[in-house]
């Protein structure tokens, strides 16, 4: 990934969507999410929904509320710590770990809805999952969605989300490289970006939900302004 694209990347990304500004309302009001505690997960639910995730239906917060709580009383001790960095993580030696609190997570409950007389199950998800970890642990996880995981063809599951990580682990590490001989550092690298929040693996996101989700190519931008430059 060259860096031209992804500052490009970041900018429409910055332009497209409000995103940043729920996740770092979020990150600001609970920098430490405690998901033993009622007044965390309500603000996690929120945001949640305020990026996407449909599944978490008002009408059905207690029972949210009760799965994410249940999951992390379960999880808490197998979470890893929040100094860990994506770019410097042991994925390989890690992975059952991850595959299995992703698991664990997704396949719970989150809301009921009515199909004919019988009330079906909606489960938290893959989605709701990525991006419940990384507001848990934004140095180490990222968000994901289902058109980025399917471009991949990623299994929706902890085993496809550790090879997202995998990637976007390598698409860092080769930023890190490219800017050593540059002016610009990597713990500057935000600033750079016009960022305001500070997670390395949000940035990839970024990157993949704009070309991605979005269906906007850099190159092409980068070309534009060149031809119109000539």
């Amino acid at each position: 990934m060259q860096l031209l694209h992804l500052k490009i990347a970041c900018y429409l990304y910055n332009q497209f969507t409000d995103y940043d500004d729920s996740y770092l309302r979020l990150s600001k009001e609970y920098p430490n999410l405690d998901l033993n505690q009622n007044t965390h997960i309500k603000a996690l639910i929120e945001w949640l929904r305020s990026w996407g995730c449909r599944q978490f239906k008002s009408s059905n917060e207690k029972l949210s509320i009760k799965s994410i709580m249940d999951w992390y009383t379960s999880k808490k001790s197998k979470i890893p710590n929040s100094d860990e960095h994506l770019i410097n993580y042991d994925l390989d030696n890690n992975k059952e770990l991850i595959i299995e609190i992703f698991n664990d997570l997704s396949v719970r409950k989150a809301a009921t809805r009515q199909r004919g007389n019988h009330d079906i199950d909606v489960r938290i998800g893959p989605v709701g999952t990525a991006k419940t970890l990384f507001a848990l642990r934004p140095n180490l996880f990222s968000p994901w969605d289902t058109p980025i995981y399917n471009e991949f063809q990623l299994e929706g599951n902890g085993s496809g989300y550790v090879d997202y990580l995998v990637r976007i682990q390598n698409e860092l590490k080769e930023i890190k490289d490219g800017i050593k001989n540059t002016n610009i550092s990597w713990d500057k690298l935000f600033g750079y970006l016009e960022k305001k929040h500070n997670s390395y693996p949000k940035l990839i996101d970024e990157y993949y939900w704009i070309t991605i989700t979005q269906g906007c190519n850099p190159l092409v931008i980068e070309n534009f302004c060149n031809n119109q430059n000539a």
